[in-house]
């Protein structure tokens, strides 16, 4: 049965939410095929609420955890996870956006498909909590998110990948 009205405004930003969690759960627990998988078959409006999603915690994530730092053998590491079509794209903006000191979202990110920007902003946020907590405690990190997202009654609107 399709969702439509209130419910179908509501669905695809949670969509969105989900996404964009699954797919920082796949990129910490290094699993290729899922972080490929995460984004694939999504249209314009799913990928531009993924999108909206992960920018607004990857800011908030860079405010809770101050200016964390990016080791590069980390970065490079979490981004060979990446799709080859992506990589190159995001390890552009996340490098430029390093060597300049200035935020990833104006380094030229906003320039490259919303897949790439997607991907960009997760792997910045495994690298930062990675850091922060390790992979366990980063894994845990992302699953207490996921619990409360349930808890406030937004369970996942498709099937675990």
């Amino acid at each position: 049965m399709a969702v439509t009205g209130a419910a179908d405004e509501e669905a695809t930003p949670v969509e969105g939410m989900w996404r964009a969690t699954d797919l920082l759960w796949a990129y910490l627990a290094e699993d290729q095929t899922r972080v490929r998988a995460g984004l694939e078959g999504l249209d314009r409006e799913q990928l531009a609420h993924t999108l909206g999603w992960q920018a607004l915690d990857h800011d908030m994530l860079f405010a809770d955890l101050g200016e964390p730092s990016m080791s590069v053998p980390l970065l490079d590491a979490v981004a060979a996870l990446a799709p080859v079509e992506c990589e190159f794209m995001m390890m552009t903006a996340v490098r430029g956006a390093a060597a300049a000191n200035t935020g990833l979202m104006s380094s030229g990110l906003e320039d490259f498909p919303m897949a790439a920007q997607i991907h960009a902003l997760t792997v910045c946020m495994a690298v930062m909590l990675m850091e922060a907590h390790g992979r366990h405690g980063a894994l845990k990190f992302v699953a207490a998110s996921a619990d409360d997202y349930v808890r406030r009654g937004h369970p996942r609107p498709y099937p675990a990948l």
